[in-house]
């Protein structure tokens, strides 16, 4: 870990190393009350190296940009704004000068919406109802909103086989009432009656020529034609027609996909399915870290179009500090994927064999370990409700064996002698268990965000719902292990900007054990580590009680929990255009657990600290400190490297 730290620290030092400007410069803004400067500066959009130009190009240069600040305006609707740029030489000293550009802004008003009429050849009817349009609405002119009719109206003329339609727009200006009324023309071309389907598929020909392209593919073309739902002599309805590429595309084996047409003799058309496939196999190998299993190494080789059909193999291996683990999987990402022309993505199916062993810390007792070896298969089939609904579906089954270390220790409260010596522990025995467990899960993430990586506004709400059930693993006996249970969860984050480069991050989670269920199981509800209470152990939040036994404590925690999480982050994005993959984040982190049984004594922790992001490509190598864990006081508390966390992406 203090690797990791220093590490992080030295390429902070080194981006913060800048060239001095050659001819300095400031913009100062004036009058803007509908964006923030730093939105308006966003939109200028100034070389990086502006600085090191002479003073004729930056005019020059700030004076197209301007252009930039009006677009903004206008596309918003204030089309009455008044936006002028004044340019002055500021003295500094005989042999120094700096440039300034002053923004002076009047916002005017913003103009509305007064309707829409849309215009299609003499003799054509396709049903749409104007009335649900955005732009028919009395409403504030957007472009975005023109836009999203524009695709509305297109989108219903392709239904109804007019492939070829091409929509346009024209807004008419009323300065006298501030309306804006949109014309929206269509040229529909020739309704489009399916006839066969023709496909072709090429492959790249390596990492190191990417434009050079092989004659022929690895992908079945015979079995692609055969994944075509619609039967000749049919319209082709142009939503399961673009459904067909987006599904292709989601398979992740493409890199280009073309859908073209021809019209045939007989007034068929004829699909042709051009295809560019990926390298369909890769090995991949990285270092991670990991707070329960330390550091650690990977290993990944797949392969994604065995036999040309989309049938996926892979192999996995891991090793590290506290895990070994070795897995073998098997998928197809179009299962089913073409036959539902409701959803918009293919249908993936994903088995994974795996062969584990972990040894870790007892949650209960942090100088007692669990030791575990598990053979485990997991089935997971996920897809595209909507563009902004996923579902997943998840069997899980697995034989367990595992050894626990059954000495007690003492609590800390009598922890130290009267001299201030750790008193002797007694170890007596390891504790066996064997188990074969089963568990199913249905998932569903409703996702109305900006980014899904790296969000800066919008929602995400998943629930999710399970049930399980354990047995012995005497497989001669097979006798359940206590009774079924079932659990749910729900969690909701919030995205939002507050001001200049400053964006606010909040999520909630509640989740509960409808019936009791054991240990291995209820565990999954305790709370405490990097994505849940920062600064503390894994999952060592948890209600529980203890119990004397010829001195020694023994603590007994909840199977049956409930618990309620909130999280607040604060984010400022390094406002210097270099530095934008920076963040500097405060956090804070709330749990409560309690049980069903009102035997065990709830639980209820907190953290507070700051952490540095660093956003690279999908990845966000994070790094947080939680530096109070009790707020009835600000007290300073003593440092500790538990209470760092590491991870490789936002916390929520």
């Amino acid at each position: 870990m203090k690797q990791v730290i220093f590490l992080i620290l030295a390429l902070v030092l080194t981006v913060f190393a800048e060239e001095p400007d050659k001819n300095p410069w400031y913009v100062r803004i004036y009058g803007n009350k509908v964006f923030s400067s730093y939105q308006i500066e966003e939109q200028l959009d100034v070389p990086a190296k502006f600085g090191q130009m002479d003073t004729t190009k930056q005019d020059f240069i700030m004076r197209l940009s301007l252009e930039n600040v009006k677009a903004l305006y206008y596309t918003m609707g204030y089309f009455s704004s008044d936006i002028a740029l004044e340019i002055q030489r500021d003295f500094i000293n005989p042999n120094e000068f700096q440039r300034g550009y002053n923004i002076y802004i009047r916002d005017g008003e913003r103009y509305r919406f007064s309707g829409v009429d849309v215009k299609a050849p003499e003799g054509i009817q396709v049903e749409l109802d104007k009335s649900g349009l955005n732009t028919a609405q009395d409403r504030y002119y957007s472009h975005e909103e023109i836009a999203e009719d524009l695709q509305t109206i297109q989108n219903a003329f392709r239904a109804e086989g007019y492939l070829h339609a091409y929509v346009s727009s024209t807004e008419y200006i009323d300065t006298t009432h501030k309306k804006i009324r949109v014309e929206v023309n269509v040229e529909t071309g020739p309704k489009v009656l399916m006839g066969g389907v023709i496909s072709e598929t090429h492959r790249t020909a390596g990492p190191g020529k990417k434009d050079s392209i092989s004659e022929a593919g690895l992908t079945d073309t015979a079995w692609l034609s055969s994944l075509w739902r619609i039967k000749p002599g049919e319209v082709i309805d142009g939503n399961q027609y673009n459904s067909f590429k987006s599904k292709l595309f989601s398979t992740q084996l493409f890199t280009q996909i073309k859908l073209t047409d021809s019209l045939r003799a007989d007034g068929l058309s004829d699909v042709h399915v051009k295809v560019t496939e990926r390298i369909p196999g890769d090995t991949r190998y990285g270092f991670f870290y990991e707070q329960i299993y330390g550091f650690g190494a990977q290993a990944q080789a797949r392969h994604k179009n065995f036999f040309g059909r989309f049938n996926e193999f892979s192999a996995n291996v891991l090793v590290a500090q506290h895990k070994q683990e070795m897995s073998i999987g098997y998928a197809n990402p179009l299962l089913f994927g073409t036959s539902f022309s409701i959803i918009p993505t293919a249908i993936r199916f994903d088995d994974r064999l795996t062969l584990n062993h972990e040894k870790i810390e007892q949650l209960a007792y942090s100088d007692r370990y669990e030791e575990r070896y598990e053979i485990i298969n997991r089935g997971d089939i996920t897809f595209g409700i909507t563009n902004h609904i996923r579902f997943r579906g998840t069997i899980d089954t697995r034989y367990v064996s595992k050894n626990k270390d059954t000495v007690f220790v003492v609590s800390k409260a009598d922890s130290l002698d009267q001299d201030g010596n750790e008193l002797t522990v007694k170890r007596d025995s390891l504790l066996e268990d064997k188990l074969l467990k089963l568990k199913g899960e249905i998932a569903l993430t409703f996702d109305y965000t900006d980014d899904y990586f790296n969000p800066t506004k919008g929602i995400r709400v998943a629930p999710t719902i399970g049930a399980g059930t354990n047995w012995d693993g005497d497989l001669s006996s097979f006798n359940m292990r206590g009774n079924p249970y079932t659990y749910g969860e729900i969690t909701a984050n919030i995205y939002f900007p507050l001001f200049w480069t400053f964006n606010g991050a909040l999520s909630g989670s509640v989740g509960k054990f409808f019936a009791k269920a054991i240990e291995d199981d209820a565990r999954i509800f305790y709370q405490g580590g990097s994505r849940s209470v920062r600064g503390y152990r894994f999952r060592s939040i948890y209600a529980g009680y203890e119990e004397e036994d010829n001195g020694d404590t023994l603590i007994y925690t909840g199977l049956t929990p409930r618990y309620l999480r909130f999280n607040e982050e604060i984010r400022w994005t390094l406002p210097l255009k270099s530095l934008r993959k920076w963040q500097i984040v405060q956090f804070y982190d709330w749990a409560y657990v309690t049980d069903h049984d009102p035997k065990y004594q709830d639980a209820r922790d907190e953290s507070f600290g700051f952490g540095l992001r660093y956003r690279w490509q999908f990845l966000t190598f994070r790094l947080d400190y939680a530096f109070k864990k009790t707020l009835d006081n600000w007290n300073a508390e003593s440092f500790h490297w538990g209470r760092f966390a590491f991870d490789l992406s936002q916390t929520f």
